[in-house]
């Protein structure tokens, strides 16, 4: 996870080094990482076996150093399809209590937070947008 960081406009550029969990190869690559609470979502192929992977990538808003996960179950894709579930069912009750001359509100969150934690000791939030599913 060590790597040289510049800071340009909220933006790392850092040369991201990873292990591959299939081959153990070193991979590097060179990526845009914004500050949280924003994100990045990028997929990754080992140079030495192939195999892909994903990651979600965030920079500490307290210093220059970065957090990521790896998430081969998409996170962001999880999150939207959670949504779009949660929209279908809350609609079908909306429509049922509709017939019966009731009324129902409900709120959801536009935001999916994912806490971290810096190597610096910083805490903060990773937010994923959820989409506007209405």
């Amino acid at each position: 996870m060590r790597g040289n960081t510049t800071v340009k406009d909220a933006i790392m550029i850092t040369d991201f080094t990873y292990y591959c969990y299939r081959c153990g190869g070193k991979n590097s690559l060179d990526v845009e990482i914004p500050n949280a609470p924003d994100c990045r979502h990028q997929e990754i192929t080992c140079s030495s076996c192939g195999d892909s992977t994903r990651v979600l990538l965030a920079g500490c808003p307290e210093c220059e150093k970065y957090v990521y996960w790896i998430n081969d179950l998409n996170i962001p894709n999880l999150v939207n399809g959670f949504a779009k579930y949660m929209v279908h069912s809350m609609q079908t009750m909306i429509d049922r209590a509709a017939q019966q001359g009731a009324r129902i509100s409900i709120d959801t969150p536009e935001k999916y937070p994912i806490k971290a934690t810096c190597p610096c000791g910083a805490r903060f939030a990773v937010e994923l947008i959820i989409p506007d599913l209405a």
